[in-house]
């Protein structure tokens, strides 16, 4: 029985799984045009005898031309369709691309299979014209919208699939966050209590010993980032960058005489760019947990985070022990991968595992926040 979670599932939509979609998909465009030929090969007028051959031919040419169209815009608005001044040269190019290979199949139809003209009379008409002139005539506008009508038809239900896809998605994200927030509440513990005695450990702390003060501010601080700032699925970016610098810090501060730390953040970003809260610091923690804190030799870390536009990339590596007793990239980094999955669906991710060194690289389209208008 066909389940549409194999066309809602990124982990399971691979392989031959998208092969046959794909398979089904070129099939169903082939029977469409099939169709729409029935009438003229049962009933021509006047009386036909051609060959299967014959026949053959302007399937194929309709069929082709169908499946470039489909591919085209798929991929055009796939990639550019927030982008307008990309997306209008690619819709030109678009015509020309769909203009030549039916051009030239309609030749091909006429000479090889035999086919004199069909019912709407485009093998004449392209015949007649040299490649330039047809371009830009008019009647080539009427001969390529009868093509261009069936394309609608593929598009439709990849556009259901991709209503069905974003859905899910939807479903499954609301999901996490309630389960989220219900092991949040299960194991959260009174926070003004513990903001309390992180405030009478900086005032005791705070001449006798600054740096344990200026530990425990920072700490207070990203405590009170994750209570309180982060129950939105999306926070301000300049804000999650504070959290993964002052936690930073910290692991410099604790693991300093074993660790050379090596991190590059933005000062200053866009206020209103987003980010979903703590989905870049478990890559982080990763590295030291399994980098440093399981390697008694001398270790490394190196951090590269640069936002241009929307677009954020992330570079992260660190060193390995020779013998580790763990493997890297455990649940919280597979966590990650679902939220990835399901929050930023187009984003890039590459994970390196060598011998000595752990690589992490992504990038992500971020969004940015609305503002009200005064």
């Amino acid at each position: 029985m066909f389940r549409l979670t194999l066309l809602t599932d990124e982990a399971q939509y691979r392989g031959w799984t998208r092969v046959g979609f794909h398979g089904v998909l070129i099939l169903g465009v082939f029977l469409l045009i099939f169709s729409t030929y029935i009438p003229w090969f049962l009933y021509p007028n006047p009386s036909l005898h051609y060959p299967i051959k014959t026949y053959v031919g302007p399937i194929l040419r309709d069929s082709l031309s169908v499946l470039v169209q489909y591919y085209s815009l798929v991929y055009l608005f796939t990639h550019y369709g927030r982008r307008p001044f990309v997306l209008l040269p690619g819709l030109a190019l678009y015509y020309v691309i769909l203009f030549t290979v039916y051009y030239y199949s309609s030749s091909i139809v006429k000479h090889y299979f035999g086919l004199a003209d069909d019912y709407s009379g485009s093998i004449n008409h392209f015949e007649r014209l040299p490649y330039g002139q047809a371009l830009f005539n008019v009647g080539t506008f009427f001969h390529l919208s009868f093509i261009i009508e069936r394309a609608f038809y593929p598009l439709a239900v990849k556009l259901v699939l991709e209503v069905y896809r974003r859905q899910v998605r939807h479903g499954e994200l609301q999901q996490q966050y309630t389960r989220l927030e219900l092991d949040f509440l299960k194991s959260q513990v009174n926070p003004h209590f513990l903001f309390n005695v992180l405030n009478s450990i900086y005032a005791l702390t705070e001449e006798e010993n600054p740096q344990a003060a200026r530990i425990t501010l920072q700490l207070s601080g990203m405590m009170r980032y994750a209570l309180y700032e982060t129950a939105n699925s999306l926070v301000p970016l300049n804000k999650e960058l504070r959290f993964i610098r002052d936690y930073m810090n910290l692991e410099e501060l604790r693991t300093a005489k074993r660790l050379v730390l090596d991190y590059d953040l933005p000062q200053l970003v866009d206020e209103s760019l987003q980010i979903a809260p703590f989905l870049l610091i478990t890559f982080i923690e990763n590295a030291f947990k399994h980098g440093v804190q399981n390697n008694a030799q001398k270790s490394w870390v190196k951090l590269t985070l640069v936002v241009h536009d929307n677009v954020l990339n992330l570079s992260l590596i660190n060193s390995k022990p020779i013998n580790p007793s763990s493997v890297l990239g455990g649940l919280g980094v597979s966590n990650v991968k679902k939220r990835l999955s399901l929050q930023y669906p187009d984003h890039y991710l590459m994970i390196l595992d060598k011998e000595t060194t752990y690589t992490i690289t992504l990038r992500l389209n971020l969004s940015k926040q609305e503002r009200a208008l005064r």
